[in-house]
C-alpha cells in the first residue's frame, strides 16, 4: 500500500471531493430527516459515479505525465549526444586551424624568400595603384572613360602581381597624363538641377572644366556629371558657349577642378544678403529709395529753376512769375522808395528761400538716420548671436552665422544709403546757396540801378573846372 506522501494530487483532490460530498450529504440529511431512503440511494450512486470518473481522469493524467517525462529524457539524451559531437568537431576544427596556420606561415616565409626584393617593389606598386585609384575617382577624365579604377583592384590583394597588372598600372598612369592635357567633346549622362538625368554633349577641358553645348558648367561628383545649381555670370556662360561651338578661344578655367565653382553656388546673392538683414534691412532700403527719389526730384527742380533763371536773364525788361528772378524783379517794381523796395526785395527773397531749400531737410534726416538704423540692426543681430551661444554654446559656428550676418548686413546697408545721400545733400545745398547768392546780388543790382536812375545829371555850373577843361 502506498504511503500518503506518495499519493498523487489527483487522488488527494478526489478524497477532498468525497469528504465534501459526505459533509454536504450529512448536512442535507440533518435538515431533511424526513427524506426517503430511495433518494439517499440515488445520491450515493451519483457520488460513486463522480468518484469513478475523477479516478479515470487522474489515471489518464498520470499516464500523460509519464509519457512526457520519457520524451523529455529522450530529448535530453539526444542533446547530450549532439553536444558531444559538436565538441569533437570543435576539437577537429581547432586542430585543422592550427595546422593551416602553420602551413600559411610556412608558405609566407617561402614566398618572402622567393620574392626577395620583389616583395618591396610589389608593395610600392600596390600603394601607387591605390593612390591612383583615388585620383581616378575624382578625375574629370573618368566621366569620359568610366570604369578605369576597376583595372587597379589588385591594390588590395595579397597575391603576387602579374605582368598584366603591372602593365595596367603604367598604362593607366600614361592615359591620365595624356587625357589631362586634351580638350575633347563626348556624350555622357548629366544630372540636371531638377534631378533628371539627360544625355548631353559635353566638352572637357583637361581635368579642370566640363561645359555643355549651351555654356552650362558641370562638376564631376560621385562618379557622375552634375549641372551646377548656380551658374557664373551670363557673360561667362556666353563665352563658354562660344568656345564649345568653336567661335571663341577663351574659357574660364577652374584650377581647383570644380572646387571654386562649387563655392560659387554657396556664395549668397544680393537678394539673400538683403534677406539676412531682416526687417531693419528692408526699412533702411525703403528709406534709401525714398531719399533717392527726393534727391532726384530736387535735382530736376533745381535744373529747371536754373534754366528759367537763365532765360529771365536774357529778358530782364519783361519779368515773369515762373522763376525766382522774375518774381524778385516784379516785387521790386512795386516799390515807391528805396526803403520800400528793400523791404519788398527782402520779403521776396525770404519767400523764395523755402522753395529752393525744399526737400534738403529730409535728405539730411535720412542720411543721419540710416547709419543709426544700421547700428540698431547690428545690436539686435549680436543679441541673437549671444542668445544662440547661451543656448547651444560655441561648438557650431552656423548657429551664430545668422545673427552675425544681420549685424554686418544692416551696417553695410546703412552706410550704402547714407553716403550717397550725403553727397546729394551737399551738392543740392551748394546749388541752392549759389542760387540764393545770385538772387541777393541781383536784388542789390536792382537797388543800385534804381538809385542811379533817380539821381539828376550834374550841370556845367556845378563843376566850372570841368567845363573850362572841356
Amino acid at each position: 500500500m502506498k504511503s500518503p506522501a506518495m499519493r498523487s494530487p489527483a487522488m488527494k483532490s478526489a478524497a477532498m471531493n468525497i469528504r465534501t460530498m459526505f459533509a454536504a450529504l450529512l448536512f442535507g440529511s440533518s435538515l431533511n430527516l424526513f427524506a426517503a431512503e430511495a433518494d439517499m440511494q440515488a445520491l450515493l450512486n451519483t457520488v460513486q459515479d463522480r468518484v469513478a470518473r475523477e479516478q479515470a481522469t487522474d489515471q489518464q493524467r498520470l499516464a500523460t505525465f509519464r509519457q512526457s517525462s520519457q520524451e523529455q529524457a529522450a530529448l535530453l539524451q539526444q542533446a547530450n549526444a549532439r553536444l558531444a559531437a559538436s565538441q569533437q568537431r570543435q576539437a577537429e576544427l581547432k586542430t585543422l586551424f592550427d595546422e593551416q596556420e602553420a602551413l600559411l606561415a610556412e608558405q609566407q616565409n617561402l614566398l618572402k624568400n622567393r620574392t626577395g626584393q620583389l616583395g618591396e617593389i610589389f608593395g610600392v606598386v600596390k600603394q601607387q595603384a591605390k593612390d591612383l585609384q583615388g585620383v581616378l575617382t575624382d578625375s574629370l577624365v573618368s566621366a569620359e572613360l568610366p570604369g578605369r579604377a576597376a583595372r587597379l583592384e589588385f591594390s588590395g590583394q595579397q597575391e603576387v602581381l602579374t605582368r598584366t597588372e603591372l602593365e595596367a598600372l603604367w598604362q593607366t598612369f600614361q592615359q591620365e597624363l595624356i587625357y589631362s592635357g586634351q580638350v575633347k567633346a563626348f556624350t555622357a549622362p548629366v544630372i540636371m538641377t531638377d534631378g533628371e538625368t539627360r544625355t548631353a554633349d559635353v566638352v572637357r577641358v583637361g581635368t579642370f572644366n566640363a561645359v555643355t553645348a549651351d555654356g552650362e558648367f558641370l562638376i564631376y561628383d560621385d562618379a557622375r556629371l552634375k549641372q551646377l545649381a548656380r551658374q557664373p555670370d551670363s557673360s561667362v556662360r556666353t563665352q563658354a558657349a562660344a568656345f564649345v561651338q568653336g567661335e571663341g578661344d577663351t574659357l574660364l578655367v577652374d584650377p581647383n577642378r570644380g572646387g571654386l565653382l562649387q563655392l560659387l553656388a554657396l556664395k549668397p546673392t544680393l537678394q539673400a544678403r538683403i534677406e539676412q538683414g531682416g526687417g531693419v534691412g528692408y526699412l533702411i532700403i525703403g528709406l534709401g529709395v525714398l531719399g533717392m527719389f527726393v534727391a532726384l526730384w530736387r535735382v530736376l527742380v533745381s535744373s529747371y529753376t536754373g534754366l528759367r533763371i537763365r532765360r529771365q536773364l536774357a529778358a530782364l525788361q519783361t519779368p515773369r512769375k515762373d522763376n525766382p528772378l522774375g518774381r524778385l524783379l516784379l516785387a521790386a517794381q512795386g516799390g515807391s522808395s528805396r526803403e520800400d523796395m528793400e523791404v519788398r526785395l527782402d520779403a521776396a527773397l525770404l519767400a523764395e528761400t523755402p522753395k529752393l531749400e525744399q526737400g534738403l531737410a529730409i535728405l539730411k534726416l535720412i542720411a543721419a538716420v540710416a547709419p543709426l538704423l544700421g547700428l540698431l540692426g547690428t545690436v539686435t543681430g549680436m543679441i541673437g548671436t549671444f542668445q544662440s551661444i547661451t543656448l547651444f554654446g560655441t561648438g557650431d559656428p552656423k548657429m551664430m552665422a545668422g545673427g552675425i550676418s544681420q549685424a554686418l548686413i544692416t551696417t553695410v546697408l546703412g552706410l550704402c544709403v547714407a553716403i550717397p545721400l550725403l553727397f546729394c545733400h551737399s551738392h543740392l545745398f551748394s546749388r541752392t546757396r549759389r542760387t540764393l547768392q545770385f538772387l541777393q546780388q541781383k536784388s542789390l543790382a536792382v537797388l543800385v540801378e534804381r538809385e542811379e536812375a533817380q539821381q539828376p545829371e550834374p550841370l556845367a555850373e556845378d563843376y566850372p573846372e570841368a567845363a573850362n577843361a572841356a
